[in-house]
């Protein structure tokens, strides 16, 4: 069986009966990831959370609040999530646990860019 897509594999497990599954991402020489998109942070949530529902619309419908990706689905932190997360008694600057982009924690939350410019957060 030829494989044609450098991202896949034939299995090595025999319960999978010789069908095709994802190579391990760590092992895959960069040459094959040319013309692969590529997302990190919140483009990626929103990305996902696309696929997941199929219509931007229905994103922002989304009721699944046990996902935790749900917080995050509109490619933005929300407002007061980092305040949120310092009352729960997270150790730390806020910033420093939410993964997001430099860029984007510093344009979308005044917060963030407070401890980024070395100053204390509110």
């Amino acid at each position: 069986m030829a494989v044609l897509n450098p991202l896949l594999q034939v299995s090595p497990f025999a319960s999978d009966g010789g069908e095709l599954i994802g190579r391990d991402p760590r092992e895959i020489p960069a040459v094959n990831w040319i013309g692969h998109p590529l997302l990190i942070g919140l483009k990626a949530i929103r990305s996902k959370c696309l696929d997941c529902a199929m219509d931007a619309k229905e994103v922002r419908k989304c009721s699944r609040t046990d996902c935790p990706l749900w917080p995050l689905r509109m490619g933005t932190v929300p407002k007061g999530f980092n305040l949120a997360r310092q009352g729960a008694g997270i150790s730390g600057p806020a910033c420093t646990s939410v993964a997001t982009p430099d860029a984007v924690e510093a344009d979308e939350n005044p917060a963030c860019a407070a401890v980024n410019d070395g100053e204390r957060a509110i």
